[in-house]
C-alpha cells in the first residue's frame, strides 16, 4: 500500500499513515483483478492503509463483511516510527520478529484453520475464497515461516522470485483435501507470491523503509 511515508522513506510500523493517490489507484487495479472472484470472507489489518485497500477491493463484493484485526498489523517499530533510517536494530521498543510471527500465526490458527477444517468436515464441492490484506514485512515473514515449518508448500523458484513483497501485490494459497476418512488432511500450496503483474503501467514500490532502516 503506497503512502507518502513510503516515498519519503519514513519508518511506518504501526503508525496509521494514509494511502496516497497512487496507493488508491493500485488498490483499485487490484480490485479489478479480483472482481470475478467470489469472496466468502475478508480480513484486514485495522491500519487504514491496509483496510482502505480492502475496502476498495470489496467495492466489487458489497455483500462481504470485512473484519479488521490488530493481529494483522505491520511490525511495531516503537520509537523508530516516524523517523528515517538507519535505525538501531536493538531499540528496546521494537517488536521482536518472533513476536510478530507469533501474533500472525496465532491469528491464522484462530481464524483460518478452523474455517478450512469446517469445509473438510462438511464438503459441498463449492470453492471458497478468503481475502486478506496486511503489510509487506508481516506477509513475507509469515509465508517464509509457514513454508519453513512445512505448513505451506512452495517451490523455491516462486518464493525466490519476489524477495520483497511489492505494494498491492497478490499472494495466493490453494487448499485441498488429501486422502479420505480418518486419513483425510488439508494440503496448502502457495501458487502465487508477491505478484504485481496486474499493476502494469504504474510505479510499483518494492522497497520497504522499515526493513531497510534496520539493515542500513
Amino acid at each position: 500500500m503506497t503512502t507518502e511515508w513510503n516515498r519519503a522513506r519514513i519508518i511506518q510500523g504501526q503508525a496509521d499513515s494514509q494511502l496516497n493517490d497512487l496507493g488508491e489507484t493500485q488498490a483499485a487495479m487490484t480490485g479489478e483483478a479480483l472482481k470475478a472472484i467470489h469472496f466468502d470472507k475478508a480480513f484486514t489489518s485495522d491500519l487504514s492503509r491496509a483496510s482502505k485497500t480492502a475496502e476498495i477491493i470489496l467495492q466489487h463484493h458489497p455483500d462481504v463483511i470485512l473484519v479488521k484485526d490488530q493481529a494483522l498489523r505491520e511490525r511495531f517499530m516503537g520509537k523508530l516510527q516516524g523517523t528515517k533510517g538507519p535505525a538501531n536494530p536493538s531499540e528496546p521498543s521494537l517488536e521482536s520478529h518472533e513476536a510478530m510471527l507469533e501474533r500472525s500465526v496465532g491469528w491464522y490458527n484462530r481464524e483460518i484453520v478452523p474455517y478450512i477444517l469446517s469445509l473438510v468436515d462438511n464438503p459441498d464441492e463449492r470453492c471458497r475464497n478468503i481475502l486478506i490484506t496486511s503489510h509487506g514485512w508481516l506477509i513475507s515473514s509469515f509465508f517464509k515461516s509457514m513454508i519453513a515449518t512445512g505448513v505451506l508448500e512452495c517451490t523455491d523458484d516462486l518464493l525466490g522470485a519476489s524477495p520483497r513483497i511489492p505494494n498491492a501485490s497478490l499472494s495466493v494459497v490453494e487448499y485441498s483435501t488429501i486422502g479420505s476418512g480418518k486419513q483425510r488432511r488439508i494440503g496448502s500450496t502457495v501458487v502465487q507470491y508477491g505478484d504485481d503483474s496486474h499493476l502494469t503501467g504504474t510505479q510499483t514500490l518494492r522497497d520497504n523503509a522499515d526493513m531497510d532502516a534496520l539493515r542500513s
